[in-house]
């Protein structure tokens, strides 16, 4: 159904299914679930317990399907090395909104460097336009934030990293508009800075 609509799935988001709690058999079926959607990763929010990413790489390297960890205003350039250490096939589901929101020691040089240094082990970016802490940290329109979309969309054009980029939709929609006129305006404001340059 998804192939004839032409909608192409990268990763899928199931963390009910993914906690301490689940079974063998449940977090077996979500990597088969994956599979069958044709993506190439499952995404949660970072587990606290190591334990945990342990046991969800060793079920991911079974299945040959990456698990994608997402942080939010926790995050920093060593959120994941513990799970990244722990199986190849554990890997980053990286938001950039998120990680310059958070602010103090995570500014736009230091996120350029995150994504150079483990551009192998990213699977997924979600793109908002975010303040930094010191600046409210509120989600706002692309192009208005401190979250550096251009540098970012610029450095994976160059350096021709395959990674999935998701337009993650989390500022108030103004009054007359909705999620698809914003979403569109979201991907024509980064189509721009791809062609351009």
């Amino acid at each position: 159904m998804f192939d004839k609509a032409g909608v192409s799935i990268y990763a899928f988001k199931q963390p009910d299914a993914l906690t301490m709690k689940s079974t063998d058999a449940e977090i077996d079926y979500v990597m088969k679930a994956a599979k069958t959607l044709g993506a190439k990763s499952v995404t949660l929010e970072l587990p606290k317990d190591a334990e945990h990413t342990k046991r969800l790489g060793q079920f991911a390297s079974k299945h040959k399907i990456y698990v994608g960890y997402h942080t939010h205003t926790q995050a920093t350039d060593t959120s994941w090395d513990v799970a990244l250490r722990q199986s190849p096939y554990n890997s980053i589901n990286l938001d950039c909104g998120h990680y310059i929101a958070a602010g103090g020691a995570n500014t736009k040089e230091s996120l350029l460097a995150l994504i150079e240094a483990k551009h192998n082990r990213i699977t997924s970016f979600h793109m908002k336009d975010r303040k930094t802490k010191e600046n409210g940290g509120d989600n706002i329109p692309w192009g208005e934030g401190d979250t550096p979309i251009k540098e970012i969309l610029l450095l994976l054009k160059k350096k021709k990293y395959d990674i999935p980029v998701s337009v993650e939709l989390e500022y108030k929609i103004p009054e007359g508009s909705d999620a698809v006129k914003e979403v569109s305006k979201c991907v024509a404001y980064a189509k721009q800075i791809l062609i351009t340059k």
